[in-house]
């Protein structure tokens, strides 16, 4: 059923287009400085999840690291969160002239995915909430390679309008519905990708993983039925900020489903690989990582968060 547009939509939905406007009009990397030094200012100041985030950052790196570390790392994860979607408003500029100038290794991914795709079919693309990942549907859509991802509707019926056509040519769908599961697989199995990101904490039991050494932590389940409903490889990358504008795509090698295995033994080696994968980047480039989720996954099962 089609949402009626009410007046509130029109007034949130012009004030949106008036702030794109404005950010698209101003070169990238001169946002990137002035949310920079605005940041800084903010973090000493006032920022209200201080606690929450160096507490986490500690726990995975130890409590011999500093305070002054933490927030760094803290804050510098935050600039790059806010410039992704700095980058979002630019998107109709990034052709695939622009991605071969700004992002290291893209036409190496590029060739990657498509010899998976010529060979298996279909290849679900695993990746965590590091860098630009707003970037790897921007590329797909520059290569033609045809994206499905899952995500959630806009309230606004007029969010939701700029968001399906700025997402290109990204097909979209929303997991509540019965039939998304069915609609994946057969997306794969014709030769399309899956985009996904399974680096957050569910809240019922899932597939049990150990993440950055606590055993039991639950990774949705999507990372492997995906792959092994269509028989296709999972190619886990990640991406890397290397400036405001400047960025490096690193693909790893795919990880194939057994079908012999038994399917939950086969969904836990498939979910530890690509974590480990993962995990390994987070520890050497931490300031990439979005620290600030709210489903943190170290949080213990069924506790509620913020």
């Amino acid at each position: 059923m089609k949402q009626k547009i009410r007046f509130r939509h029109r007034l949130e939905y012009g004030a949106f287009r008036g702030v794109q406007a404005t950010i698209s009009s101003i070169p990238i990397t001169w946002t990137g400085k002035v949310l920079g030094g605005i940041l800084r200012i903010v973090f000493r100041l006032c920022w209200p999840l201080k606690r929450e985030t160096v507490s986490r950052i500690r726990e995975v790196f130890g409590e011999d690291t500093s305070i002054a570390t933490c927030r760094k790392i803290a804050r510098t994860s935050v600039w790059n969160m806010l410039m992704n979607f700095i980058e979002v408003f630019h998107a109709q500029k990034m052709d695939l002239d622009y991605l071969k100038a700004h992002m290291e290794g893209v036409e190496q991914a590029a060739k990657t995915l498509r010899r998976l795709i010529d060979k298996h079919g279909g290849v679900v693309i695993a990746l965590p909430h590091m860098g630009n990942w707003d970037l790897a549907a921007i590329t797909c859509s520059a290569f033609n390679f045809p994206l499905m991802a899952m995500a959630r509707a806009q309230n606004n019926p007029l969010f939701e309008a700029w968001m399906q056509r700025n997402r290109l040519n990204v097909q979209t769908i929303d997991r509540r519905h019965s039939s998304s599961f069915v609609r994946i697989a057969h997306h794969l199995k014709g030769g399309g990708v899956f985009a996904i990101l399974p680096d957050v904490r569910h809240n019922k039991l899932a597939v049990s993983t150990t993440v950055f050494g606590k055993p039991d932590v639950q990774l949705g389940k999507g990372l492997s039925k995906f792959p092994r409903m269509a028989n296709v490889p999972i190619l886990p990358i990640t991406m890397i900020r290397k400036s405001a504008s400047h960025h490096q795509i690193c693909i790893f090698d795919p990880i194939f489903p057994d079908l012999d295995a038994d399917a939950a033994e086969d969904a836990t080696r498939i979910t530890q690989a690509v974590w480990n994968l993962f995990e390994q980047q987070i520890r050497k480039m931490p300031e990439q990582w979005f620290w600030h989720n709210r489903r943190w996954l170290l949080t213990p099962l069924y506790t509620k968060t913020r």
